[in-house]
């Protein structure tokens, strides 16, 4: 396999976009911002040389696709397996508890975790488990006008139960030892039982 600065490079070059900077370093893979020939903005994730996770492009690229259809997570713009990319939809947003902790509205964090949880209970019907909901919020992207979107598809899987719910209410609001739980229940106050 060709290194990730050849692949990167062969990428852009094939589909005329020019590279801005490094958004975010896995385990696994990288993603940069892209900029195309008329500015608009995209988020290229490709696979690192050495990356332990087998198939990573295809799975992202299978689980992106399921999420879109349904109206959940970045936008697929495209892919290319041989190179190991997948090029998305580029959310600028703040991370879930970064987001959370600047949050002074109850009104504004009521409207983000209605949709939020609607688009885990979308994911659950269609029995697609992100399975990395829970923790620090990372992979949830509030964008400036408070709509949350869920990212990082290469984990989820249709083969184990669906339960993108309960890990968003485990990680809100029922983990005794989280700040980002203490805080949402700050705000809130005795609303956030409707949640749960």
């Amino acid at each position: 396999m060709e290194s990730l600065e050849k692949r990167l490079s062969g990428f852009l070059s094939s589909k005329r976009l020019r590279q801005e900077r490094k958004l975010a370093k896995g385990w696994s893979s990288e993603v940069w911002l892209c900029s195309g020939a008329r500015g608009k903005k995209s988020a290229l994730k490709i696979e690192k040389d050495k990356s332990p996770r087998l198939a990573m492009a295809e799975r992202e690229t299978e689980n992106l696709k399921l999420a879109n259809s349904i109206g959940v997570g970045p936008k697929l713009l495209g892919f290319d397996l041989k190179r190991r990319c997948v090029q998305l939809e580029f959310v600028e947003g703040k991370t879930l508890s970064k987001w959370v902790f600047e949050c002074k509205s109850k009104v504004k964090l009521r409207k983000m975790l209605d949709t939020l949880f609607a688009q885990a209970k979308k994911l659950d019907e269609i029995g697609l488990s992100h399975g990395q909901l829970g923790g620090k919020g990372k992979n949830v992207l509030v964008t400036r006008s408070g709509k949350p979107v869920i990212i990082d598809f290469e984990k989820a899987s249709s083969a184990r139960g669906a339960r993108n719910a309960n890990q968003l209410r485990a990680m809100l609001f029922l983990n005794p030892n989280s700040a980002l739980a203490k805080k949402v229940k700050e705000i809130l106050g005795e609303n956030s039982a409707e949640w749960l």
